[in-house]
């Protein structure tokens, strides 16, 4: 071969052997990470203020007595905190126990459901509940009901203060650890809302007609359904004074890291992959109102959305008909 043809050849050659290492290279690289945000960028907060004057919820039903008015008496929301039913099979439990027979005549409240049942009365303070220590197991298949965790057969009354306000009520104030309204009011997830919404409704935070970010929309119900976080401000494992359209993580402070995600129940994880995915990673299209709707039966959007990845924490692959069995359990929560 001719040293020209020789040298041309070479010419061909050298950038295809640059492009094939360069492509190698590219190749091999680790996948590149989305860029995290900073959570706490946007927005206010009322951290350390005083909690805010509010519309209560029967003042709101007066005009929403037609379309939520009809369910809200039996919605989990609204019933976090309920009037203690007297023919309960926890109650008659409490009732029948030697150690707390002469306790249960005095429950007034309740506190939970499936998983564990609490008993409360109303404190000597106002804003204030006292918290039976015991805890009733109501039955599952094949397994009776039974009372469980009593240490003390007092009522405490710092520890619904301390531990459960912040979810189970309303209008908290961390300082005091009183609360302003039992179970969730509609100031919890709506704020307070102006007058002229009546006529201009997209002036009430979560209306149909609102524009609130993915992130505002995560930080209202990340307040109560993020259950491993800590308020920076108070110490306490719910936020401080958070008002709906402030940014939650400006006080609270979550883990949102994947090792930390992949040791929750499936229940606490597909919270927290998608308030990681708003949050840290800026993703819009996804909040928890997409698949849940809190005045109605809060799962049925939820049998409507494409099946993705985010569904095999709690569903068989290639199904939602398949539901991968799991129980729920939590440290803030006690159980």
């Amino acid at each position: 071969m001719c040293s020209a043809f020789k040298a041309q050849i070479r010419r061909w050659l050298t950038p295809l052997a640059c492009f094939s290492i360069a492509a190698l290279a590219v190749h091999s690289l680790p996948a590149q990470q989305p860029q995290q945000i900073d959570p706490a960028a946007w927005g206010g907060d009322h951290i350390g203020k005083p909690v805010p004057s509010f519309t209560s919820g029967d003042e709101c039903l007066f005009c929403h007595r037609m379309d939520i008015g009809p369910t809200w008496s039996s919605n989990r929301h609204g019933q976090t905190i309920r009037t203690a039913d007297p023919e309960a099979a926890g109650l008659a439990a409490l009732a029948t126990s030697p150690r707390f027979k002469s306790l249960a005549v005095e429950v007034e409240l309740f506190l939970g459901g499936n998983n564990r049942l609490r008993f409360l009365k109303r404190g000597e303070e106002q804003g204030k509940l006292d918290l039976l220590p015991v805890e009733w197991i109501p039955p599952r298949t094949g397994v009776e009901g039974k009372l469980t965790a009593f240490e003390s057969t007092r009522w405490d009354s710092q520890k619904f203060g301390s531990r459960c306000a912040g979810c189970h009520t309303t209008g908290v104030d961390s300082s005091k650890q009183r609360f302003s309204a039992l179970s969730l009011d509609c100031f919890a997830c709506h704020g307070e809302v102006p007058d002229r919404h009546t006529t201009q409704s997209s002036l009430a935070i979560l209306s149909p007609h609102g524009r609130e970010s993915a992130a505002a929309i995560t930080s209202i119900c990340a307040q109560c359904h993020v259950r491993t976080g800590t308020s920076r401000n108070s110490g306490l494992p719910f936020p401080d004074n958070f008002v709906p359209g402030d940014n939650l993580f400006r006080d609270f402070r979550v883990d949102l890291s994947e090792a930390t995600i992949q040791k929750l129940n499936p229940a606490d994880r597909h919270v927290q992959e998608n308030v990681r995915d708003v949050v840290l990673l800026g993703r819009e299209d996804v909040t928890c109102l997409s698949c849940h709707d809190v005045h109605k039966q809060s799962s049925k959007k939820h049998h409507l959305v494409t099946a993705g990845n985010i569904c095999l924490n709690c569903h068989g692959a290639g199904s939602k008909k398949v539901r991968v069995p799991y129980e729920v359990h939590s440290a803030t929560c006690g159980y």
